[in-house]
């Protein structure tokens, strides 16, 4: 009976929908991919993984410190099998091996083993550590059950089995340990059933676990257990889970539907949800509402899903993580922090016959809850409730009735379903007029205008049609239809053919834009037939952001919003009738708005190459979503949907994300914050004991203070942020009080602060962190550091020397004197030798002087020397270092047409102009050689210097200093720019050689611009 409530549970298991989490597998441990067995995160936030064959790792989110068995070492781990790990009371962690109970010694880096004699041969195999309610430890081994004192390092009660007393343990080979409310002990013992050992008792009671008449021996080994938070017992066996409540008779627990797999682990998130590892049956967690076990499994054809199905051990973080360890595919993580997004991977690649793909161009709402999917190789109707596709459509352009093409770029159904469905491809239009019915094509004379980017519904049934070449307004009843074309000779037709984007809003207003091809956003009078033009105009804060437009929406509120290349804007229509245009851009980084969809409370939500964007209106409030929110990555244009339900759908190339915005929400904990590494020139203190001259105390994974002598003052101190959500973007702030002014802010790619040669003294260092939701600790974690003196600046020696001093001094005093009578004269006559020598030097160093003679700004050798310097300065700071190459374009026909005196000119006027944009203390100006010019900036990021750089060339272009040789009819300059953060390993002309490839990149592009050069 029970065998077959497991295999109705797992044929459950199998037709229900497949539950939404991302999960991303962690990296190798450093150079392994060991098996695993065990996790913990402890007190100071370290994570701890235990492993099969690979001993104890310590990672803390960037690398990972690895501890292994050395035989020539005692005091190394015992053995490098480690199934279990435990933080007491105290914060001490023990660690489970196959030689022995080991303690962690944080103080001097190293363990300590313990055994028993009085204990079974086999007592060393330790497979299980937990708490006993008090101070003590339950130990479950291969060799019986062991209590522990930690304080004294015994064993204080030694429990095995023994033929001749029935009350003995059954076994002396324990799979798992729990301890109930009341202080009892609940040990699995194999090959079969559980003891029970009453808090007090001696004597053991056994309990079968199988409830059947013939029990199955297979549900009856137990692999783990796990008291929830209500105190009911959870058992998992070899084929399944059963439970029992815990308050009625044993004879009341029951089999849970689950799949037909070993259990290998229990965990608890920090909700009290139950979560289970099994062998081959991936991550099982306990819906509760639903009385049933979710199942997730890896599916080859999904990136985000578990990465292997034989898990072993499973536990949150406190940052929200959940971490799932297994003995095949390393570790995985998965946010539970964040709510309100549900993934769909609608199709399972690998085991369709049929051509199928996850990447979808277009969504639209259909009926019953349904969703409709368009993608490169057809449509499909899919039912989120169920994560199933219920039926699918493929084409075949030589069958008539057919979908006419795979690729399907658009999608519209009126929104109560009772309409025809409308589908957008590359050979043109079709309608489906019932799920059951053939598809009619619909053409329109051309290959471009048969290319069906968007569809947009109008007034009186109206379709209007984003096409490759045009704009198409198609009456379906009559089938007339009207093509909107770009005519150069008519200022009021389109600005450019193609269309990506249109929208007829309530006002009957048709707008269209272009996502490729530029021409900004177009206003259509239906009545007219007269397009209205608006463009980003550099000098109009009112003007679009952008000329690309790829999406574009009305809200409820009938409030028109533009996705542009560059940001999200709002039209905003004046009393006048004039159009301005709000920008959102600054907010959501410029990304390039993809798709835009109105929640039911009035917010906007836009996905973007980053993620998603939701901006309140009301407040101009912008908070983004990626995919350590649980979100599929990549998502496409214009492929969004409303549900019926107020759910948001967004379509990207991995899938679907399912938003419900009531439900949305990130909760964040301020990240723990640890020093992790000292090093003495570049010698880290964990590797061995330090030098004589320098002594850490403290903990290896919290040091308190730091001592070095004056000859060994060329440190370095790694910190980390220890929140795991997403390591790549914690950012740190750090002080080194006695000689860092002010904090130092950096990012995750420069976890370390270096110092070297620090004057003698005492000196605080401060560092605290943010985690990837921008939220900071309070409290930095700190390091006291003293420098010692040598012995000449130590006060005997200074007394010895001033002593002497004062004598020498004494005797000198007379001959001096003298000396100095005697050669007064001589002296006035030598200083006035020095003093020509020194105008004439003067009049010398004045003709190598680092100025251009001809523009006043810095030569050619005043910048080769401020790169070297600003260089050194860089490397010392972190910081990085933008230089501007900038060439006049045309120069020389300019030289041509205008004169030599004309062009000297120009150049006095443009390098000017590129003072003024180099306004601050550190930034350098300098004639780099003819008519090229070089602007060195330091402590300036890519963002800046390329806006430094667009400034130029847009300032430059608004002098319009005459110039009929170039094609632009004025002077113009491109330029070069290239970003670097100095390092050891590179040199100052790498990035002179990438701002020289950026401005033969602007060349390329037609001059007049400025290219950024890549990272």
């Amino acid at each position: 009976m029970l065998l077959l409530c497991l295999l109705l549970g797992l044929t459950a298991a199998q037709a229900a929908p497949a539950p939404s989490l991302r999960f991303k597998k962690l990296g190798p441990l450093g150079a392994d991919d060991p098996s695993m067995l065990s996790l913990l995160q402890d007190r100071k936030g370290f994570v701890w993984v235990g492993t099969h064959t690979n001993g104890l790792y310590r990672y803390n989110g960037y690398q990972a410190v690895k501890y292994s068995h050395d035989p020539a070492n005692p005091r190394s781990l015992p053995h490098d099998r480690v199934s279990a790990l435990f933080e007491d009371h105290r914060g001490r962690l023990w660690a489970a091996t196959q030689n022995g109970l080991a303690r962690f010694n944080p103080d001097t880096n190293d363990f300590t083993t313990f055994t028993t004699a009085k204990a079974p041969k086999n007592h060393r195999i330790v497979k299980n550590i937990i708490a006993d309610g008090k101070d003590g430890l339950w130990i479950g081994s291969w060799g019986g059950l062991q209590h522990f004192n930690p304080d004294s390092g015994t064993f204080d009660a030694v429990y095995a089995h023994d033929e001749r007393d029935p009350d003995s343990l059954a076994s002396n080979d324990l799979n798992a340990l729990a301890l109930d409310r009341q202080g009892g002990l609940w040990i699995a013992t194999w090959p079969g059933g559980l003891d029970y050992l009453a808090p007090g008792a001696t004597r053991f009671r056994h309990h079968q676990v199988d409830p059947a008449p013939r029990p199955d021996p297979r549900v009856n080994i137990v692999r783990a257990l796990q008291f929830d938070r209500d105190g009911a017992l959870w058992i998992g066996t070899e084929s399944g889970v059963i439970r029992w409540d815990g308050r009625r008779d044993w004879a009341t627990r029951a089999a849970v539907a689950s799949p037909a797999s070993r259990i290998t682990n229990f965990g608890l998130d920090n909700k009290g949800v139950l979560w289970c590892t099994t062998l081959s049956a991936g991550l099982l967690r306990w819906n509760a509402a639903d009385g049933a076990f979710d199942q997730f499994v890896h599916a080859a054809d999904d990136p985000y899903s578990l990465p292997g199905d034989n898990l072993r051990a499973v536990m949150q973080d406190r940052g929200g993580m959940l971490w799932i360890a297994s003995f095949t595919d390393g570790i995985a993580l998965a946010n539970l922090s964040s709510e309100g997004f549900t993934r769909h991977v609608p199709f399972r690649i690998d085991s369709r016959s049929a051509p199928a793909s996850n990447a979808l161009l277009s969504l639209a709402r259909a009926p019953q809850g349904r969703i409709w999917l368009g993608g490169n190789v057809g449509m499909s109707l899919y039912d989120p409730a169920s994560s199933r596709v219920v039926r699918s459509y493929h084409a075949d352009d030589k069958t008539p009735g057919k979908l006419s093409h795979a690729i399907v770029y658009s999608l519209y159904q009126d929104d109560a379903g009772k309409g025809p469905l409308w589908l957008g491809t590359s050979n043109g239009l079709n309608r489906l007029a019932t799920p059951d019915s053939p598809f009619q094509a619909i053409h329109f004379g051309n290959t471009a205008s048969d290319y069906i980017n968007a569809i947009a519904p109008g007034a009186g049934g109206v379709l209007w049609l984003a096409t490759g070449n045009s704009l198409i307004r198609y009456e379906p009843q009559t089938d007339a239809r009207k093509i909107y074309y770009n005519d150069p000779r008519d200022p009021d037709s389109r600005s450019v053919n193609g269309t990506s984007a249109v929208l007829e809003d309530r006002q009957g207003r048709v707008w269209a834009g272009s996502e490729w091809n530029g021409g900004g956003l177009d206003l259509l009078d239906p009545a007219s037939g007269r397009f209205r033009h608006f463009r980003h105009a550099v000098d109009d804060p009112d003007s679009l952001s952008d000329d690309n437009i790829a999406s574009l929406h009305e809200d409820a509120r009938g409030r028109v919003w533009v996705g542009t290349g560059k940001g999200l804007d709002l039209v905003v229509t004046q009393p006048d009738g004039r159009i301005r245009f709000t920008h959102y851009a600054a907010a959501m980084r410029a990304a390039k708005i993809l798709a835009i969809q109105h929640d039911l409370d009035g917010k906007i939500w836009c996905s973007t190459i980053a993620g998603l964007y939701r901006l309140d209106p009301a407040t101009g409030a912008v908070q983004l979503f990626t995919a350590a929110d649980g979100l599929t990555e990549g998502f496409t244009v214009n492929s969004s949907a409303l549900g019926a339900d107020g759910t948001l759908y967004f379509g990207g190339v991995h899938g679907m994300t399912a938003v419900a915005p009531a439900r949305v929400k990130t909760s964040s904990v301020p990240p723990q914050v640890a020093i992790t590494d000292i090093t003495v020139f570049n010698h880290s203190l964990q590797d061995s004991q330090p030098a004589g001259n320098v002594r850490a105390d403290g903990p290896v994974t919290a040091p308190t203070a730091l001592t070095l002598s004056s000859q060994a003052s060329v440190f370095a101190l790694e910190f980390a942020a220890l929140h795991y959500t997403e390591p790549s973007a914690n950012r740190y702030a750090y002080q080194l009080q006695g000689f860092d002014t002010d904090w130092v802010m950096t990012d995750a790619s420069h976890h370390v602060a270096s110092y070297t040669n620090l004057n003698p003294g005492h000196y605080v260092f401060r560092v605290k962190a943010a985690n990837h939701l921008g939220v900071w600790n309070e409290v930095p974690a700190t390091l006291d550091i003293t420098i010692t003196p040598p012995f000449w600046q130590r006060w005997w020696f200074r007394a010895l020397l001033a002593g002497l001093v004062v004598g020498a001094l004494a005797l000198a005093y007379k001959i001096r004197i003298d000396r100095l009578t005697r050669h007064q004269t001589e002296l006035e006559q030598t200083v006035a030798a020095r003093t020509a020598e020194l105008e004439e030097s003067n009049h010398k160093l004045a003709a190598l002087s680092m100025t251009d003679g001809l523009t006043g700004v810095s030569n050619r050798r005043g910048f080769d020397l401020a790169l070297e310097a600003e260089w050194r300065r860089g490397a010392r700071s972190g910081q990085g270092l933008a230089l501007l190459m900038l060439d006049v374009d045309y120069f020389k026909k300019y030289n041509d047409q205008y004169g030599h005196l004309a062009g000297d000119a120009a150049l006095r006027t443009v390098a000017g102009l590129i003072t003024t944009h180099g306004r601050r203390t550190g930034d350098l100006v300098a004639r780099y050689g003819g008519e090229e010019f070089a602007l060195l900036a330091s402590a300036t990021d890519a963002a800046h210097a390329l806006e430094l750089a667009q400034g130029i060339c847009a300032e430059l272009a608004r002098q319009a200093m005459p110039h009929a040789q170039s094609p632009f009819g004025i002077m113009t300059v491109s330029i070069g720019v290239a970003v670097m953060i100095p390092q050891e390993d590179s040199a100052p002309r790498q990035l002179v050689e990438r701002a020289d490839r950026a401005l033969y990149q602007a060349k390329a592009q037609g001059r007049n611009n400025a290219q950024l050069a890549p990272a």
